[in-house]
């Protein structure tokens, strides 16, 4: 097993791969088996415990998982159907700067996203600043630029999943949308950065290149397709995510964005150093 949270255990197995059993307060991921268990009811389990498994069934310690009865989730978005709107998907961009900032966490890396606002003196925020600019020359086809931007981002931050990390997932995420090659720019951030951070990461990261996302970013990929949808509600659910997590993936959305010219420098670029 390799860590134990409120809602979420994780495991990995002999091959690396990661599975989180999770609360469906957590809901559908790419990497999630919703399990019907109260927050704290893994909490008796301890990182490092050995996970039996016999036919459909999952021991950990005292927490017996039966999995013959589980419906399977799809982790990828019709990406197809959503490169194919990405007129509308556009349209509807200059929205989420805004509706992101205002509610996102202020350790997060979203608040560097705004041309107004100035770098913390945040040890983190200067490198990601530092990295993000080779990023616009391997999104437009300089992969030894995209491959150094990544190095500097992976692994930036603490935690299980690094801000830097979840930042590069985000602009995985909106390459699936607007990249020409995404299956190529995805490779080469993910051959790079998994090597360089945390098991849980590198999960997090591999789905990503593949096209794989949770449940939150699908309604927040199909909100921004039609006018009449509660863009901001799936902000929010998105945002929710973690600690800062789901800010940070965000803030790599956004900036992807950028990187593509379908958001104007003068609406979001990273803010100046001082």
């Amino acid at each position: 097993m390799l860590a134990v949270f409120t809602h979420a255990c994780d495991l990995v197995t002999s091959d690396g791969d990661v599975i989180a059993l999770v609360t469906p307060g957590i809901g559908e991921g790419p990497l999630n088996i919703v399990v019907n268990a109260e927050p704290g009811n893994f909490a008796s389990l301890e990182p490092g415990l050995a996970v039996t498994m016999r036919g459909a069934s999952l021991q950990i310690g005292n927490v017996h998982v039966e999995l013959d009865k589980t419906t399977t989730w799809e982790p990828l978005p019709d990406w197809d159907t959503l490169r194919n709107q990405g007129a509308a998907i556009v349209s509807r961009l200059p929205l989420l700067p805004d509706i992101a900032r205002r509610h996102a966490p202020t350790e997060s890396l979203l608040p560097f996203m705004s041309k107004e606002a100035s770098l913390r003196q945040d040890n983190s925020l200067t490198q990601a600043y530092a990295a993000v600019q080779t990023l616009q020359a391997g999104w437009d086809g300089d992969n030894v630029q995209l491959r150094a931007g990544t190095i500097r981002l992976a692994g930036l931050g603490s935690g299980l999943t690094p801000a830097g990390d979840d930042f590069l997932v985000g602009v995985m995420l909106w390459a699936w949308v607007a990249h020409p090659t995404p299956e190529a720019f995805c490779s080469v951030i993910v051959k790079a950065a998994v090597p360089r951070t945390t098991t849980l990461s590198a999960a997090f990261l591999r789905s990503a290149a593949r096209g794989e996302c949770s449940a939150t970013w699908h309604q927040l990929l199909a909100a921004l397709t039609k006018t009449d949808s509660d863009l901001a509600a799936a902000v929010r659910q998105v945002l929710a995510h973690g600690a800062t997590s789901g800010a940070d993936t965000l803030a790599g959305f956004l900036y992807a964005t950028y990187l593509s010219g379908a958001l104007s420098n003068e609406r979001l670029q990273p803010g100046a150093q001082k």
